[in-house]
């Protein structure tokens, strides 16, 4: 009787199928302590009535004898069946998981390949089994934008006239709460109701409140069972740890990363916030927050800047500031917000990285969840005190931010 296996990184189900009953060994959360390796447990019985019952569900030390022949015991006063030799099966389930935890990715000689192009999507913004980093400061409507992009794919809707493969996705959430990004989704979805006539499908989703490493099993488990193709984490600063200069747990999050989206190649897109003028390049591009691991790692950059136009219409463009894959072109997206709608249409961006411009977004990054005056802010961004006064009057004209004591200023909610 040879089992099922099915692996993931961090995942791993043993199936097995005596006479007419299907037995389900799970194992995840390893963790190695020396020589031990510790699992979370579980054992489902599906009884031949189609009945499934979860008989076990605990921590196991997978190399220890002992800890196997206890579940062993267990497994046969609960389960009176006589074609099942729980001996047999716990041992050999738990070798199973890990020779597959102990020896990683086989290796193999490179073979030639039909087509050398890599596999784009969403007018190559994303690119399937690889990272990339989109930054910008806060309220720049990257996360909607990404939102868009995982429902756009889960769904297979042409993105900006551009068609679209369809790929289940998975929105990490480590920035606001399941019910907010439901409204934002639900938004989006009235805006399409217009264009699709079809019954469409809302993302996976995840709220997480760990690094991701502490959730990597449980993500990995996931994104294998629903065969996800993209993953978006949002964002950078906390699915690493918190430390986003930490050169050391950038790399981590990344092998990370690689790990859990290991199993369906996914795509991935990171988002995060931009530097202060401490680190702005000549030209005025921003660059993203912490180590140069974010850099580095990603196989592209891309800079979100964004402009109001008419009352509730924002242009957003994405700017390519590094591809170690080939040459890419901007993209412009106008997103009108009208009523419990919002409509996404394609739009035409110029790259114009006017010190203006940077100053007031770096203006609005500063107001971001704090309040802060005028000296505090000529001291953040570097600029005169009466630049600083005029941007703010043009920013509390445009609604964007508000006086609350003299001199003391605030961002106000975004859409």
């Amino acid at each position: 009787m040879n089992p099922e296996v099915t692996a993931a990184p961090g995942f791993y189900r043993v199936t097995w199928r005596p006479s007419d009953y299907v037995i389900h060994f799970s194992a995840d959360r390893l963790k190695r302590h020396g020589d031990a390796t510790k699992a979370m447990v579980r054992i489902a019985v599906v009884y031949p009535s189609g009945d499934e019952e979860v008989r076990a569900h605990e921590q196991l030390n997978l190399s220890s004898g002992q800890s196997r022949r206890g579940l062993s015991k267990r497994m046969a006063e609960r389960v009176k069946c006589a074609d099942l030799d729980w001996d047999v099966l716990v041992e050999e389930s738990c070798r199973q998981v890990l020779e597959r935890e102990e020896q990683g990715a086989p290796t193999r000689r490179l073979q030639p390949v039909a087509n050398v192009s890599v596999k784009s999507r969403l007018r190559s913004t994303v690119f399937d089994g690889l990272p990339v980093l989109t930054y910008a400061p806060g309220g720049s409507l990257k996360s909607y934008i990404a939102l868009y992009k995982a429902l756009c794919l889960e769904n297979g809707l042409a993105f900006l006239g551009e068609e679209t493969t369809q790929a289940n996705t998975l929105y990490l959430d480590w920035e606001v709460s399941e019910s907010e990004a439901s409204r934002r989704c639900t938004k989006f979805m009235h805006g399409l109701q217009n264009l699709v006539y079809t019954e469409l499908k809302y993302p996976h989703y995840r709220r997480c409140t760990g690094p991701l490493s502490d959730e990597a099993s449980e993500i990995a488990k996931v994104i294998a069972e629903h065969n996800i193709g993209y993953v978006v984490i949002d964002s950078a600063g906390l699915a690493c740890g918190g430390d986003v200069a930490s050169s050391e747990l950038t790399i981590a999050f990344f092998n990370t990363l690689r790990k859990v989206t290991a199993s369906t190649e996914a795509a991935s897109e990171i988002l995060t916030h931009v530097t202060k003028t401490e680190r702005r390049e000549e030209s005025q591009q921003r660059l993203p927050i912490g180590s140069i691991y974010w850099e580095n790692l990603s196989r592209a950059t891309w800079e979100v800047r964004s402009t109001e136009g008419p009352t509730n219409v924002y242009c957003v463009g994405l700017f390519p500031r590094k591809c170690n894959l080939g040459r890419l072109e901007p993209v412009g997206l106008r997103l009108t917000f009208a009523g419990n709608a919002i409509t996404v249409e394609e739009a035409t961006v110029s790259d114009i990285a006017t010190e203006a411009g940077v100053l007031r977004d770096f203006i609005l990054a500063e107001l971001d969840g704090a309040s802060a005056n005028i000296t505090q802010l000529v001291e953040a961004t570097g600029a005169p005190a009466s630049t600083v006064r005029w941007h703010l009057m043009k920013l509390k004209d445009a609604g964007l931010v508000e006086s609350i004591s003299r001199g003391v200023y605030r961002r106000l909610e975004a859409i």
